[in-house]
């Protein structure tokens, strides 16, 4: 089910319960992919036939019943969900159940099923490459990993948002003028020798990143010097 599937393994993956809402979208919005804004489909029924088969339910615009849009777009339909076996389906909702009931915390020691970790322990993908474990946890909201545990941070003490910050400084270090610049027509320059060269493209860098986590004070004191 991670991070987008087809209903069949989504349904296998809550416990084979129905009814259940979910949602075929390729947006890169996090927020819109898995709200009930748009189109989604309420799942009543599955008929699994080897690692597909059908499912049957109802489609919903902006979370309220529409059933024009079936008549309309499969005329002949009758009540299946189109489909259903291909890629790019997220869960939205489970109605009246617990998600947490669905989805419990992951412990440390458990083996990770899918994606390019498969077959090792979330404890030794943290220690050999934390970052994605950040980004397992924002690209599916419903995994859950004891973070406690994994960091040794414990969340109800008092030190807990400092430590957490010194932790996320270290998967996700932040870029200083002393760093090597990995793209673009001055890769291989740092990005104190590239403002000698040409002031105007690190300007236009701090302007238009988007990826890279900035030691604004480090930048800053280039403008200083001037």
């Amino acid at each position: 089910m991670y991070p987008r599937d087809n209903i069949f393994n989504i349904y296998y993956n809550i416990g084979k319960r129905t009814p259940f809402q979910v949602k075929r979208s390729r947006s890169l919005d996090k927020k819109f992919r898995y709200s009930k804004k748009g189109k989604t489909f309420m799942v009543e029924r599955v008929e699994p036939r080897g690692q597909y088969g059908k499912a049957f339910g109802y489609c919903l615009i902006d979370d309220i019943r529409n059933d024009e849009y079936m008549k309309e777009v499969y005329p002949d339909n009758n009540g299946e969900i189109p489909c259903a076996g291909c890629g790019e389906w997220v869960l939205v909702d489970v109605p009246e159940v617990d998600m947490n009931e669905i989805f419990p915390v992951h412990k440390i020691d458990e083996i990770l099923p899918f994606g390019m970790h498969k077959g090792k322990s979330i404890a030794d993908i943290y220690k050999e490459d934390p970052k994605y474990i950040f980004w397992l946890l924002e690209s599916d909201p419903y995994y859950k990993i004891d973070f406690t545990a994994l960091t040794g941070i414990d969340f109800n003490d008092e030190q807990a948002p400092e430590k957490f910050n010194n932790e996320i400084n270290r998967v996700f270090p932040k870029t200083t003028i002393e760093d090597t610049i990995s793209f673009g027509k001055y890769k291989g320059l740092t990005y104190k020798d590239i403002y000698e060269k040409d002031p105007k493209y690190i300007d236009w860098f701090l302007r238009n990143n988007q990826t890279l986590r900035i030691d604004r004070d480090s930048f800053m004191s280039l403008f200083k010097d001037k």
